[in-house]
């Protein structure tokens, strides 16, 4: 008989990994640490979006004569940039400027 004592095999042995790449292994780290923060933030519901009501919105008939501009500063009362409330008319109704007519009902920021 053989009474030979043999050592454990290497395939027994658990590997041991060395970091070849430093700057790999922080930029797989910090991409980890950013999905499991945007995974909890998402499951926590921080980034669920609010519905506008129909209270942050006015009705607005268009006259004869009226330009956006024109809208826009009656709307705003000098408030706000009438640049800004123009861009906002204009992305509620998706119209241009020149689709601009006369009896036209368009919808307008009712906060402002």
């Amino acid at each position: 008989m053989n009474n030979r004592v043999y050592k454990s095999s290497r395939r027994n042995q658990h590997r041991r990994y060395r970091i070849k790449s430093p700057l790999r292994f922080i930029t797989f780290l910090v991409i980890m640490i950013c999905v499991l923060i945007g995974s909890a933030g998402f499951a926590s519901g921080s980034f669920v979006s609010t519905a506008s009501t129909a209270d942050e919105y006015t009705q607005y008939t268009v006259q004869s004569g009226d330009t956006l501009w024109d809208i826009a500063d009656q709307i705003s009362g000098n408030k706000e940039d009438p640049r800004a409330v123009v861009h906002a008319i204009c992305s509620m109704n998706d119209l241009n400027a020149e689709d601009l007519r006369p009896g036209m009902v368009l919808t307008v920021p009712a906060d402002l």
